[in-house]
């Protein structure tokens, strides 16, 4: 279990295993290279010193890197020792869906199933849906660049179908060509504009005039989770 959560919460940091590395040794001065990292990851572990260390720059509990079960959330929670308490509460478990939502081509949602689960600082969450229920979702494609790029993570806040209040803002849809992201504005006349942050995609407009049966508002983006 510590390799896998040792690659997942590096990962889910940014930190290349170099870096992890260059990391630990600022903390503790040694002498960890990349190989290290990488023997971590596949089967040993490193001195509880050293453990320490990686969870604090990972900034999880040093619990996590060895199970990170909802059970052991909660123990920690209610742990007395206040420094823990503080960090697990401004953490977030939110479910990472299967399949992937699209940025410039459809995404798969088909069969939507919890693949994983990550924890995450709600400061990387709209302070609106902090306490809301918050899902996420591997990004496919390139039309939403700079805001996510492919295999970048979206966290969004489901909406229920008909229920969303016609603000402007990134939005989680299905439409004829499948599950994407895309900014949405909403006009007056009652037309919606739907459109890309990478210029090179064209904006596509729904008249007030025409069906919009085919739009399917499923949750506004909250968050982002960015791969470098």
């Amino acid at each position: 279990m510590f390799c896998l959560n040792l690659r997942k919460y590096r990962n889910q940091k940014g930190l290349s295993q170099e870096e992890l590395a260059e990391k630990i040794n600022s903390i503790l001065a040694t002498n960890y290279k990349k190989s290290n990292i990488y023997t971590w990851e596949n089967g040993t572990s490193p001195k509880i010193k050293t453990i320490e260390a990686i969870a604090e720059i990972l900034n999880i509990p040093e619990q996590f890197l060895f199970n990170d079960s909802k059970e052991v959330l909660n123990k920690i929670v209610s742990h007395e020792e206040p420094n823990l308490k503080d960090m697990v509460t401004n953490t977030k478990r939110i479910p990472l869906l299967s399949g992937y939502v699209g940025a410039g081509s459809g995404g798969i949602f088909d069969k939507v199933e919890v693949e994983d689960y990550l924890y995450i600082d709600v400061s990387l969450v709209h302070r609106t849906y902090q306490n809301k229920d918050i899902k996420a979702l591997r990004v496919i494609g390139d039309s939403m660049i700079p805001y996510v790029d492919n295999q970048d993570i979206v966290i969004y806040s489901p909406i229920e179908k008909g229920k969303y209040n016609f603000t402007d803002g990134k939005y989680i849809i299905e439409t004829i060509n499948g599950i994407m992201i895309k900014n949405l504005k909403f006009k007056c006349n009652g037309d919606i504009i739907i459109s890309s942050c990478n210029d090179a995609y064209s904006d596509e407009i729904i008249k007030a005039t025409e069906s919009q049966e085919y739009l399917d508002i499923i949750g506004i983006a909250v968050g982002r989770l960015l791969k470098d």
